[in-house]
């Protein structure tokens, strides 16, 4: 039998760089009648989708479907300023106060008393209504982070009060802390990477012959490139007969239907039409594909999607040899259109790092994996067990990776990789990126929604790896700009300063100067400095340079590790990375808007730009 693009696909293709269609030719397929059915699924007795309800029934407490509640972050900030007022008055007010102290000072400490045990009391206070968050809500959905958030802002209002320059210190100082912290880890996890993932040599067929595998591909508004993913599915070296494809599309997608029907429906697929519902997101489609799913293994391929013709029999392989508590197989990603402008490049080397380095680190630690969005191959029945997809996460895989981690199953990298097209303008990309870093933030947030339940499922490294490296890659992304625009400042200030000749550590650790100065001092010591005060600059001093070393550190890894065989012109773009964090930052702040205010919408990504479509 042979698939759409003529190829046979029970005979082995040989593996390329480039094992498919240049990129600059779009594919060309004769279009004979459909093959395959087109079946669409009714909406539920009520209207809207049966599943959506299904899962966000059985799956309450980890659903998406509410992403934080604001009424337990207010009552977060009102028990942990009662509670540090109580402690506070209990333990009595500071021994004694300098007199230049401002009024506001004098009066903080009038009505509240000592700091520490204003901040002990808080704590306390936060760890109750925490505990009562999720009590309360067992039935429901968990509030366990909200009083927790209550407490940072009621801190952030105490500080100040207390004294502005501490305020600003320990803010200052926590964040860099927080950014250096996750730094390390993203570079631990680099250096503890670099393993090519499960691979066989020799393809034999296993006892039994190969088993059926399901292949999802989620399709919507995909008319540019309905057509290629035919021909990336014709060229699969896998037995027609053992494939169970299933191109997932929307109601109100009639010009992706035309064209996949055009091009011509195998015989070995089918379209499934999803009933009309919201909320209209991927996972939502990839559950109906996941329920009428036959095969003992699936895997989702994107609609651009060109992988390696015998990654499916190295999954299955792979899976063969490995225990059963290995439940998912996470091949790498790249981009064939790496060379088309700059943001490409910079897109290429990200994907090269990420899944050629820091994924196998992961494993390596120990924590939970954040999946990729597409060519993560699964046992079938271990994701139905588990639910599937949560439909309301805009970031599904990362969801699902830890999904899988909390349910005691484990993710291994494929060393076999799927060519994409990396998006190839910055609007494009930017929406893309903002919906990804939105998908974090929220997975942070359902799955912290029972913090010590958190902890004692992942265990305390688990749950740090967790934290690290999900929740701060949307936060540092944000931070990023903001930390290097103030160190640009303060760089250019001490460069002024050095040139009307002051010494550098003069600069940093003297207040004042015979002559006038444009830098301020980073570390406070000497008679007459507040301890407190001289503490926490000189750790935020040795922060700072730890943070500048770290990023320095990533632009030698993008250099060093973000090459792959086969792809030229990558190495002035690795020189340049910084200016690709700003974009970074640009998508993280939009994503943390989008998740105030529309924290469900799932902004679509416009494929086929680099063979000259016109998405329009």
């Amino acid at each position: 039998m042979t698939g759409n693009a003529g190829v046979p696909l029970h005979e082995p293709t040989p593996v390329t760089a480039m094992p498919f269609l240049a990129p600059e030719a779009p594919a060309s397929l004769p279009t004979p009648a459909a093959a395959g059915p087109v079946v669409r699924l009714p909406e539920g007795p009520g209207g809207g989708d049966p599943l959506v309800a299904a899962y966000a029934q059985r799956f309450r407490a980890t659903c998406a479907m509410r992403t934080f509640s604001w009424g337990w972050l207010i009552l977060g900030i009102i028990t942990s300023l009662i509670g540090g007022i109580i402690c506070g008055s209990v333990v009595g007010p500071e021994f004694q106060l300098d007199p230049d102290r401002s009024a506001a000072v004098h009066l903080a400490n009038r009505l509240l008393g000592n700091p520490w045990a204003v901040l002990i009391g808080m704590s306390v206070a936060a760890f109750i209504t925490s505990t009562l968050g999720v009590v309360l809500n067992r039935q429901t959905v968990p509030c366990g982070q909200e009083p927790w958030f209550g407490f940072l802002i009621a801190v952030a209002i105490y500080l100040p009060l207390y004294d502005p320059l501490i305020a600003l210190g320990v803010a200052g100082g926590t964040l860099t802390l927080v950014y250096v912290a996750a730094i390390g880890f993203r570079l631990l996890a680099m250096v503890m990477g670099g393993k090519r993932g499960l691979h066989h040599a020799l393809l034999d067929e296993p006892a039994g012959g190969w088993p059926l595998y399901t292949v999802l591909v989620p399709l919507y508004k995909e008319r540019n490139v309905a057509r290629n993913i035919l021909v990336a599915l014709g060229k699969l070296d896998y037995p027609a007969d053992k494939l169970d494809v299933k191109f997932l599309l929307e109601a109100d997608d009639p010009d992706t239907l035309e064209a996949i029907t055009a091009a011509g429906i195998p015989s070995y697929a089918e379209v499934v039409v999803v009933p009309a519902g919201q909320p209209k997101t991927k996972p939502r489609a990839c559950n109906h594909g996941l329920d009428r799913a036959r095969g003992e293994f699936l895997v989702i391929f994107d609609a651009e999607d060109r992988p390696e013709p015998d990654q499916l029999k190295q999954a299955v392989l792979a899976f063969r040899d490995s225990e059963e508590h290995i439940v998912c197989l996470q091949a790498q990603l790249a981009y064939h259109n790496h060379n088309q402008n700059l943001l490409t490049r910079w897109f290429a080397l990200e994907y090269n790092v990420w899944f050629r380095r820091y994924l196998d680190g992961l494993v390596a630690l120990g924590v939970p994996i954040p999946l990729g969005g597409t060519s993560n191959h699964f046992r079938t029945r271990i994701l139905r067990d588990i639910g599937g997809w949560d439909p309301f996460n805009v970031t599904e895989d990362c969801d699902l990776g830890v999904r899988l981690y909390m349910a005691g199953h484990h993710t291994r990298t494929l060393d076999s990789t799927t060519w994409e097209e990396a998006n190839s303008r910055v609007g494009n990309w930017i929406r893309q990126r903002s919906r990804w870093l939105k998908g974090y933030l929220i997975t942070h947030l359902v799955w912290g929604r029972r913090p010590w339940l958190l902890v004692a499922k992942l265990g305390p490294w688990g749950a740090l790896g967790f934290v690290l490296s999900v929740f701060c890659v949307s936060i540092l992304s944000a931070l990023n700009l903001a930390l290097w625009g103030i160190s640009g400042v303060y760089a250019t200030l001490l460069a002024i300063d050095l040139s009307h000749g002051h010494g550098l550590w003069e600069l940093l650790t003297t207040r004042d100067l015979l002559q006038e100065r444009w830098s301020w001092p980073m570390i406070y010591q000497g008679a007459g400095e507040d301890p407190v005060l001289a503490m926490m600059s000189q750790v935020f001093f040795a922060a700072s340079v730890a943070l500048i070393l770290g990023n320095l550190a990533f632009i030698l890894i993008n250099f060093i590790a973000g090459r792959r065989p086969g792809q030229r012109g990558l190495l002035f773009a690795a020189l340049i990375s910084p200016l690709y964090w700003i974009l970074l930052a640009i998508a993280a702040w939009k994503g943390m808007w989008q998740l105030i205010f529309k924290p469900h919408y799932w902004e679509k990504t416009v494929h086929g730009l680099d063979e000259g479509h016109d998405p329009n």
